[in-house]
């Protein structure tokens, strides 16, 4: 079988040849390529040939996320400029101006914000009408290009930002200002949200009538920004309408979670996702295998291995015994990887090391 037939299996629940092994590795990839300590003998290769030689599989979003593209529409001025490491960007709009200052991090592959484009109530009209003039466009020809370059290695697949809570918080106002906001003057703030779901809207319409097969919602829920009564009133009945929206155009949904998710553990299963990307277990993360398979139930998970078991601190021995264990507990609804990804300094030797035990499991 194809690691793409395997994947498609895995979602039906069904038994195959072998695991997809299938860690993240884009960014221990390009933070090594800019300061020059790829491994010898994987510097001439791109990360496709690099997955080949160690027997594993990428995350195809990674491909596949700029064939749905926004169009800003209406009379918006979008003015950027980078001075050393800051970018500052200014939004004009009829209705008010929005600016916003992100950090690049120290390789140029990452950034964070240091001053949000919205600062308070004042601004949501002008959000507003940027969200509003926003057009989504599927590219076909490139969609066919990443088509043919990942080919059978996995199953074409795209990611949406960040639900409407997660999105005032990590792209538009910060975690602080939006609690408050939501104390303060929740109406304003809900009335926001559904501008922000109207434009998802749009963006899913898209989708749906494209050849995506996999919808992965980027929504890093964590239950300190998304404390369960916030999760239940805004995350839960967003994913239920989402997933249903999906399946009934043939498409899977999956969503990534990372950070701490004890106290959202009894809604994982209720939530009707396909699978969930990115779950950590102890040591890094605050739940054990055991509890996670309680949890998802038939929901398939996605990674599983911590990513602190890739840096020295963890032997061989210690990541065959955890990779064995999570492989006993949750194949074959599992999409095996890295929980969230490969650290820069990550040993790339153990990705191989996971490849042999996956080969040598079955399925």
């Amino acid at each position: 079988m194809t690691p793409r037939e395997r994947m498609l299996a895995a979602f039906r629940g069904e038994r195959t040849d072998e695991v997809v092994w299938q860690p993240r590795l884009a960014h221990w990839y390009e933070v090594n390529k800019r300061r020059g300590t790829l491994p010898e003998r994987y510097r001439d290769m791109d990360l496709l040939r690099i997955y080949d030689e160690i027997g594993a599989t990428p995350r195809s979003y990674h491909y596949f996320n700029e064939t749905i593209r926004c169009v800003q529409g209406g009379d918006v001025k979008i003015v950027s400029k980078q001075e050393g490491d800051l970018i500052s960007t200014s939004y004009r709009t009829p209705r008010g101006e929005l600016h916003e200052v992100v950090q690049v991090t120290e390789w140029g592959t990452a950034s964070y914000h240091v001053e949000y484009p919205v600062k308070g109530v004042e601004d949501f009209e002008a959000l507003r009408y940027l969200l509003e003039n926003q057009t989504f466009e599927f590219h076909r020809e490139l969609y066919e290009e990443m088509e043919a370059k990942v080919g059978e290695r996995a199953v074409p697949t795209v990611t949406v930002p960040w639900l409407p809570l997660q999105r005032l918080s990590i792209s538009y106002m910060g975690f602080e200002r939006t609690i408050l906001a939501l104390w303060k003057c929740r109406a304003k703030v809900e009335e926001l949200m559904q501008a922000i779901d109207q434009e998802i809207d749009r963006r899913l319409a898209v989708i749906r009538g494209s050849p995506i097969c996999i919808v992965n919602f980027g929504d890093n829920i964590h239950h300190d920004l998304a404390s369960p009564p916030l999760f239940r009133r805004y995350a839960l009945p967003y994913y239920r309408r989402r997933v249903e929206e999906m399946h009934g155009a043939g498409k899977l949904c999956t969503s990534h979670w990372d950070g701490r998710v004890r106290r959202l553990l009894p809604y994982m299963k209720v939530t009707t996702l396909d699978g969930i990307e990115c779950l950590t277990p102890e040591p890094m993360g605050d739940v054990t295998l055991e509890e996670l398979h309680t949890a998802l139930d038939a929901i398939v998970l996605i990674d599983g291995i911590p990513a602190t078991h890739f840096l020295p601190l963890t032997t061989y021995e210690e990541l065959r015994r955890f990779t064995l264990r999570l492989l006993d507990l949750f194949t074959p609804r599992l999409i095996l990887g890295i929980s969230d990804m490969m650290p820069p300094d990550g040993d790339l030797e153990k990705v191989r090391f996971i490849s042999e035990i996956v080969e040598t499991y079955g399925g």
